[in-house]
């Protein structure tokens, strides 16, 4: 319990910490555009979710996928510094994305039963299973980095980001109460996301 308890405090520390320097950096200059400032928010508040995730591969792959856009770069870099943030990022860290291929192309050899054959003697076990390996697909799209994780790393990481998202919406919440930020305006900057919100963040 008392490890818990400590862990979620590291978590909420680090993840105020980077969050309010991502806000100072990227989004309080007064010549910066509205979309330009909820774009800065969207990103420091992603960044500090992964930072505070320490180390998951989720979160290296969270941070990478931001480092892509131009316009995040430096944001960044500046969060992470420049040594942490060539150690995330450099290509090195991810599996090759001909591995990816395989590994979804792996999960994606689905027994399902074809349209019109047989379907009613299809056997319980059959269905079931592909029940399973269609969610792993969709779990694959939803978790960063899920498309090169195998089935057993994913259940895992899955619960991580999860519970991680759901300590992002909260903290978010805290700040914005703090400064006096309404409902709607902390979901138009991404406040209230969840997972599918997170897939469209760039």
């Amino acid at each position: 319990m008392q490890a818990a308890a400590a862990a979620e405090e590291s978590f909420n520390e680090t993840f105020l910490k980077t969050m309010l320097m991502g806000i100072k950096l990227g989004a309080s200059s007064e010549k910066m555009s509205c979309r330009g400032r909820k774009r800065a928010i969207k990103v420091s508040a992603n960044i500090a979710m992964a930072v505070a995730s320490k180390g998951m591969n989720w979160s290296r792959a969270l941070i990478a996928r931001h480092a892509k856009h131009g316009h995040n770069r430096d944001l960044v870099r500046s969060l992470l510094g420049p040594k942490r943030y060539e150690s995330v990022t450099k290509p090195s860290n991810f599996p090759s994305q001909r591995m990816a291929v395989m590994i979804t192309r792996r999960v994606g050899r689905n027994p399902l039963i074809r349209r019109g054959a047989n379907a009613p003697s299809a056997t319980a076990s059959v269905i079931a299973k592909s029940m399973v390996r269609k969610r792993t697909r969709i779990l694959k799209r939803l978790v960063p980095g899920g498309e090169s994780m195998d089935d057993l790393s994913l259940l895992g990481e899955t619960i991580d980001y999860v519970i991680s998202l759901q300590a992002q919406v909260n903290l978010m919440r805290l700040l914005a109460e703090v400064f006096g930020v309404s409902k709607p305006q902390l979901e138009e900057v991404g406040g209230g996301s969840m997972i599918s919100r997170q897939q469209g963040v760039r």
